[in-house]
């Protein structure tokens, strides 16, 4: 058994602007954007992102004027879909919800990318903008060109509610229901739009707030599962041949780890990750990721959160629209609240869930249900056996596959050069003994059995959306959360997402937020070079183009100049293993003094 070294470091605090000339003492909100921002802080609200509009000049003054820069304290994004990446990151590391502003149109329209993969993430985020004015005669030409009827059309297809309150009170109220409903699962962005004149009303009298913290303003408690079909879903797990158990993301929260181990000790069955998600202990006997065949094995599968139940079952077909010639034979068992989460606008989850047997609950909560119906029937010695006989073959065949996993880690620490794969090991190697977070990673190349992950919240998943340039904002964000709690943060980047979002790591530097971050850099949009390679093969046409409109040369992004421009320390760019072991080992003694650390690392393409 391997004792796991968590060195301990002292937390610096990260530094916010103080404002000037303002006494300690805080006066009545004189404001109706005085009365939102205690709302905001009233709700738990510790910080704000944002890049500055006048839309919103009105709550951006009550912020730092009147409520001292204090819960929430403004951070400053370069652009506002950064500035919603930041909170998304920020708000799966914390286990809280996020908050950023935006302002009017122009703002909206930078921020809808992060506000979609916020969105398919289902993380809650409370999203406010700038608006208007709506009465034509405050109205400059530019706010004429600014803004829209109900503004919040803009992104309504991609959040859980949108709202455009036109009085005091309505504004008061809009915000505490956009609180809980994002906070409620599945939960997801909301928006409001703030009127700017509104906004700047002065108060005649008070404007009442309720006690947010009172019983009526929470969120409901979880949805459990009928319990008849918690009964058959256990019978089916533990009657099956080859159980085999898939989690998503389980909303990032570390209490479903121990859990997920339970259920699945309990079952005697297979585990695996699904959908770029880290839920289940790497070493865990019967954890089988990287295991190719286990879900064709599979006589029954328990989906427990998973986005997309009919990709995890191999029910799609391929580009060329074949697909499978009969219906997957496999039982499945579907514990999620998908079927509260869907809009008809975008078809994020893919088909309906094949499920046999739907278990519509919280995740957590349902989990726990399914573990005590097992228990029951374990009191079978017979059955009872046969869960140990199955967890024990199990476990070989994950000895077997690790062991192999291993090997192949061997051969690739020979490489001069640094494949993707090899840069997974080589971070691996400088942060483990460290409490790390993985906020991001390089999806292709990724070798499963080299990072040992202890559970749910050690890897925050992808951008669901599939956006580029949600990396380094959600890095970002997540590292303040991580720093918070004593971790270590750590993100490998994708070159796209870094070209198009390279500011967010001045918001790091700006706030000694440490971040150590890898540039996986192969110098192209690489998963577009591969289907044009599969263009040109399927059309019998040279495969040597499909670099072009795709790959990132001459000049090549030097993205160590880029980033120490922003105020970071890096290095790069680095070609040879024997440069980045150097560079690693700088960084991290770097973010460990709080820091932030680059390394741009020229991967080697595939071809």
């Amino acid at each position: 058994m391997q004792v796991r070294v968590v060195k301990k470091k002292t937390v610096k605090t990260m530094e916010i602007e103080q404002p000037a000339g303002i006494g300690d003492a805080r006066p009545q909100p004189q404001f109706v954007s005085d009365a939102i921002a205690d709302l905001l802080g009233a709700l738990g609200y510790e910080y704000v992102t944002l890049n500055p509009g006048s839309s919103f000049r009105g709550l951006h003054d009550s912020l730092v004027n009147y409520h001292r820069n204090r819960t929430p304290k403004v951070l400053l994004c370069s652009h506002e879909e950064i500035g919603v990446a930041f909170a998304h990151g920020y708000a799966k590391a914390a286990q809280r919800p996020g908050l950023a502003i935006c302002h009017n149109l122009v703002g909206l329209m930078h921020a809808s990318m992060a506000v979609y993969d916020a969105w398919c993430d289902r993380t809650p985020l409370l999203i406010l903008g700038g608006a208007g004015p709506a009465d034509p005669n405050w109205r400059r030409w530019i706010d004429f060109t600014h803004s829209a009827n109900t503004q919040g059309e803009l992104v309504r297809a991609f959040v859980k509610w949108e709202d455009e309150p036109a009085t005091p009170a309505a504004a008061i109220s809009s915000i505490i229901r956009g609180h809980r409903i994002a906070i409620t699962p599945p939960c997801g962005p909301v928006y409001i739009a703030l009127d700017k004149i509104l906004q700047e009303t002065a108060l005649s009298g008070a404007l009442p707030i309720p006690d947010v913290n009172l019983p009526r303003y929470a969120a409901p408690a979880p949805i459990c599962a009928d319990t008849q079909a918690v009964a058959q879903a256990a019978e089916a797990l533990l009657g099956a041949r080859m159980p085999v158990i898939a989690a998503g993301s389980l909303s990032y929260d570390p209490r479903a780890t121990p859990l997920l181990v339970a259920l699945v000790e309990a079952v005697g069955g297979a585990y695996v990750d699904h959908m770029n998600h880290v839920s289940f202990p790497s070493t865990h006997p019967q954890n089988l990721n990287g295991d190719p065949r286990v879900l064709g094995e599979a006589d029954v599968v328990l989906a427990i959160d998973v986005l997309d139940v009919p990709d995890l079952v191999g029910l799609y077909g391929d580009e060329e629209g074949r697909r499978p010639a009969k219906e997957s034979e496999v039982a499945v068992i579907d514990l999620s609240l998908n079927d509260f989460a869907f809009r008809s606008w975008s078809h994020v989850g893919g088909e309906i869930s094949p499920a046999d047997i739907r278990l519509l609950a919280d995740p957590i909560a349902g989990m726990g249900q399914l573990i005590e119906a097992l228990k029951a029937r374990a009191q079978d010695r017979a059955m009872a056996a046969r869960v140990q006989s199955r967890a024990a073959e199990i476990g070989a065949r994950h000895r077997a596959l690790r062991a192999r996993q291993q090997e192949e880690a061997a051969v690739r620490a020979k490489e001069a050069n640094v494949s993707r794969a090899r840069l997974v090991d080589m971070v691996w190697e400088a942060v483990r003994g460290r409490d790390c977070v993985l906020s991001g990673r390089s999806i292709k190349g990724w070798p499963e059995g080299v990072w040992d992950f202890k559970g749910v919240g050690e890897f925050l998943g992808a951008n669901v959306g599939g956006g580029i340039g949600y990396g380094p904002g959600a890095a970002v964000g997540a590292a303040l959360a991580t720093h918070e709690q004593r971790k270590f943060p750590v993100v490998i980047l994708g070159d796209g997402d870094m070209v198009m979002s390279a500011g967010a790591v001045w918001t790091a530097v700006h706030y000694k937020i440490p971040l150590l971050a890898i540039i996986d850099n192969n110098r192209s949009f690489m998963n577009d070079e591969e289907h044009q390679r599969k263009m040109a093969r399927h059309r019998e046409r040279p495969l040597e183009n499909a670099w072009i409109g795709t790959a990132m040369f001459d000049p090549e992004v030097d993205f160590a100049t880029v980033s120490r421009g922003f105020g970071t320390w890096a290095r790069g760019p680095i070609e040879t293993a024997k440069e980045l072991a150097t560079a690693l080992r700088e960084a991290v003694a770097e973010v460990e003094k709080g820091g932030v650390a680059v390394i741009d690392v020229r991967t080697v393409r595939p071809w």
